[in-house]
């Protein structure tokens, strides 16, 4: 029985016709060209002055229309401990710079801060890691 039905799937798909399915131009992926912060970086680290009460990030993205600040503790399988602290909407056409400040609600910083750029059903994203000491 299982050979039969086997057999008729066989000749049912092999005789289907060729259907190629050309995707329409899409705009271009988002990227992220560039990330700073009021602060000097450490290698891969942010280093933020012990004390510090906000920070501002900006970031410079070509085909994006919005972008995403997560933050996330360090280790391993911390995503689902994200916390949303901001994200920012392009303004017009011509926008490729983006910027959050976020008024730091924590005694102490030792988190990625993983940024999102949305664009037209595509997602790209970039980490930094901010340390306060």
């Amino acid at each position: 029985m299982i050979l039969k039905l086997f057999f008729a799937l066989n000749i049912l798909t092999a005789f289907q016709p060729n259907i190629s399915q050309d995707i329409p131009s899409q705009s271009p992926n988002p990227r992220i060209l560039s990330i700073s912060t009021d602060y000097p970086n450490d290698g891969n680290w942010i280093q933020v002055p012990k004390g510090t009460k906000e920070i501002t990030f900006k970031v410079k993205a070509a085909n994006t229309e919005s972008v995403l600040y997560w933050l996330i503790p360090t280790g391993t399988k911390t995503w689902t401990e994200r916390k949303l602290i901001g994200y920012d909407i392009k303004e017009n056409d011509t926008d490729n710079n983006f910027s959050l400040t976020w008024n730091i609600d924590k005694p102490y910083l030792h988190d990625h801060l993983h940024i999102q750029a949305i664009g037209e059903g595509i997602v790209t994203n970039d980490i930094i890691y901010l340390l306060m000491n």
